[in-house]
């Protein structure tokens, strides 16, 4: 597989320079990838978009050095994700860029006004409850889509959402839905929610950290099968 390099990107007079390319949500997501086995097992199911965390208190947290390594193996055509907890932009993009991710997704306590005109495309986490709506409407302009995830913790905890609760909210914006899903429950999940995408971690995993290139590609294969049933 190809190396990737690192696009350009920073501050000039106090502003972010906007790189200006094409962003699709996407389909697949396999998160927390720790080592290259696992990343290639969910690249060769289908995946079109991996996670790596930059959240040293996850178990499935990355070095700079280590991200940067197994982001140079990810082909073009797949979507690394750099995934971050309580970051400030400045911060976020030096590691996005260092290790070559084309978008960030931002799971803690991040305010809207600090990520206006990030220069890579922004995911947001939203915690499913009946006040997402709200956060929904706070980062509307600024995220190219949302993921809908439990409100238990910051990512990766494996709990189910209410998807009654998930499908409102994924017909009022571009969402993934996160939490707790796995291949035995995706194609139900995205029947009951229509989201735009999935994204999993903790259930494909072997312990924590480590995937099951089993339940990787098992999972893979029923989302996709699942996402292009109810778009027929």
């Amino acid at each position: 597989m190809p190396l990737r390099t690192c696009a350009p990107g920073g501050r000039r007079a106090g502003r972010w320079r906007r790189v200006a390319e094409p962003f699709v949500l996407p389909r697949a997501k396999v998160c927390g990838l720790r080592r290259a086995a696992d990343l290639c097992a969910a690249i060769d199911a289908g995946a079109d978009a991996v996670g790596f965390v930059f959240h040293e208190p996850s178990p499935r947290w990355l070095a700079d050095r280590e991200a940067q390594a197994l982001a140079g193996l990810v082909p073009p055509a797949v979507l690394a994700v750099a995934v971050f907890v309580d970051a400030t932009p400045e911060w976020a993009l030096a590691r996005a860029q260092r290790c070559g991710a084309r978008a960030v997704q931002l799971c803690g306590r991040e305010r809207p006004p600090e990520w206006s005109g990030f220069p890579l495309p922004v995911l947001r986490r939203l915690p499913v409850s009946a006040e997402a709506q709200d956060e929904i409407e706070a980062w509307r302009q600024i995220a190219r889509g949302f993921v809908l995830d439990s409100a238990q913790a910051p990512g990766g905890s494996g709990r189910p959402v209410s998807w009654e609760l998930a499908a409102g909210l994924a017909a009022q914006a571009r969402c993934l839905l996160a939490g707790g899903l796995d291949a035995h429950n995706v194609a139900a999940a995205v029947r009951a929610v229509r989201p735009a995408g999935v994204d999993a971690s903790s259930r494909l995993e072997a312990r924590p950290g480590r995937k099951d290139p089993q339940r990787v590609r098992a999972f893979v294969a029923a989302a996709l099968r699942a996402l292009d049933e109810v778009r027929a």
